[in-house]
């Protein structure tokens, strides 16, 4: 991703040569961003409080895909950002994913992150996204994904013209699921032959939810550099990064839909204790997993 609104985004970007509106508009807002980091507000800016999940702030809701999308598209999704909300600390947790988003700044493209993302979230904004099943992105955007981690490009930037052509139409509807269903078909009319996910990324992800990140290359038949370079390539970081993302989502997964104790999550999810947890779960998302817990539960 994860992933949002693309005018606030708080990641890195950086164009080949130069800055197009969109994005030089993104960079001035991560140097406010860092501004209120260091504790210089802007006048009339109120000083947040608190972390969220960016899947509780908010109107986040998911929507499963059909048709063409179904073998490349994990899902389409919708996210307001609240009217009039108090000022939070919003986290973007990463999810080995890559998303295009859609505002009506235009199109964008957000690459795999390793840590949680903290974009500044303006009241009322609207995003639409779609999120690329891991191993997917490399083939449909042409480009190694460990040269998008961590950070949002103008989807022009990867692919020119991108789908500008398209950014009137979505801005002529009015009603935010006719233009999420409008983004698919205009991604399936311009995309044409979309890839499948390749067997050795299929692969990789699947051990990787299995095996210590040590034994993967061995099962794989590939040597631990060959490993560690498929891993760059398709999901923008090494298989222990990646081993460590996916079972942060396996957790996440299931404290939405369990009623279990921390312990007991933690063991049912591949950590070693629930210290293990506690360590890992933090330094992802710089929440703990009690935090989150009472926030998905809350």
């Amino acid at each position: 991703m994860v992933v949002f609104f693309c005018m606030g985004l708080g990641r890195t970007c950086r164009c080949a040569t130069t800055m197009t509106p969109t994005v030089r508009a993104i960079v001035d807002l991560r140097q406010v961003l860092m501004r209120e980091r260091r504790g210089g507000l802007p006048h009339g800016r109120k000083r947040m409080t608190g972390t969220i999940l960016a899947k509780r702030y908010g109107d986040y809701r998911e929507f499963a895909v059909g048709g063409a999308l179904t073998g490349t598209v994990r899902c389409a999704w919708l996210h307001s950002a609240p009217i009039d909300g108090v000022a939070a600390r919003v986290a973007v947790v990463p999810d080995g994913c890559v998303d295009l988003l859609w505002t009506e700044s235009g199109f964008m493209i957000a690459g795999p992150d390793r840590t949680a993302a903290f974009p500044p979230m303006h009241p009322g904004a609207t995003i639409l996204g779609l999120r690329f099943k891991p191993g997917i992105a490399r083939h449909l955007l042409r480009c190694d994904l460990d040269a998008l981690t961590g950070k949002v490009v103008a989807f022009d930037d990867l692919q020119p013209g991108g789908f500008n052509a398209h950014h009137e139409r979505l801005l002529a509807v009015d009603d935010p699921m006719k233009r999420l269903r409008l983004l698919q078909d205009i991604f399936v009319a311009e995309m044409r032959d979309l890839p499948a996910m390749r067997h050795d990324a299929a692969a990789l992800e699947a051990l990787c939810m299995r095996l210590p990140a040590e034994g993967l290359a061995a099962t794989l038949g590939v040597t631990e550099r060959t490993l560690r370079r498929i891993s760059a390539a398709e999901f923008g970081y090494g298989p222990k990064t990646l081993a460590r993302i996916l079972r942060l989502q396996k957790l996440l997964g299931r404290m939405d839909g369990h009623d279990s104790a921390l312990a007991e999550l933690a063991a049912e999810t591949g950590f070693a204790d629930q210290a293990h947890m506690n360590r890992d779960v933090l330094s992802l998302t710089s929440l703990t997993p009690g935090e989150i817990l009472r926030q998905m539960r809350g």
